[in-house]
């Protein structure tokens, strides 16, 4: 009876045990540290500005749909709110949203909007600013997901795009 030259992994190396570079799905010992860094790096802020869009998505969902101001009083009102409920200063929120580089009171009460949350989670403010448009792409997906919210952005001419921008850019001028 003949023996086989191939020999079972199992009993690679006396002990047992694989280093993996001699099969050929193993980890390479010696490319290791040259190549998972960068992979390591682009699955993180992958799963941060994925974190980022849902966290803000789902806070105009839940709360925009019902009071998107169309008065800039109101949107002051409801700023003053958000900021008070959040921990942050209420002037300070008002002063952002009063310096808004939008016209229409509904953009800017979500350009401040997204200010609080930035305030508020400073990672995110920092993802916002590294990747704003996987940021406001997600944020769209998001908004467009509420047909209240739709309808009601709708009736004030805003598109989605137009609130994830502003919710957007608002975030990233938190930090």
């Amino acid at each position: 009876m003949r023996r086989s030259s191939a020999r079972c992994p199992l009993h690679r190396n006396g002990a047992g045990l694989s280093t993996g570079a001699e099969t050929p799905g193993g980890v390479d010992r010696v490319r290791l540290l040259a190549d998972h860094p960068e992979v390591a790096e682009y699955a993180l802020i992958t799963a941060v500005v994925a974190s980022l869009a849902i966290s803000l998505a789902t806070i105009p969902e839940a709360q925009l749909a019902r009071q998107l101001p169309v008065t800039a009083a109101r949107a002051q009102a409801l700023i003053s709110k958000s900021a008070r409920a959040n921990g942050v200063p209420a002037a300070q929120a008002r002063s952002v949203m009063a310096h808004a580089p939008y016209g229409r009171a509904a953009l800017r009460y979500l350009y401040a909007e997204g200010w609080i949350t930035g305030r508020k989670k400073a990672s995110e403010c920092v993802f916002a600013k590294a990747t704003p448009d996987s940021t406001q792409r997600e944020l769209a997906r998001g908004l467009k997901s509420d047909d209240r919210l739709r309808a009601r952005l709708g009736r004030m001419h805003v598109t989605v795009d137009q609130a994830a921008g502003a919710l957007t850019r608002g975030t990233a001028a938190a930090c």
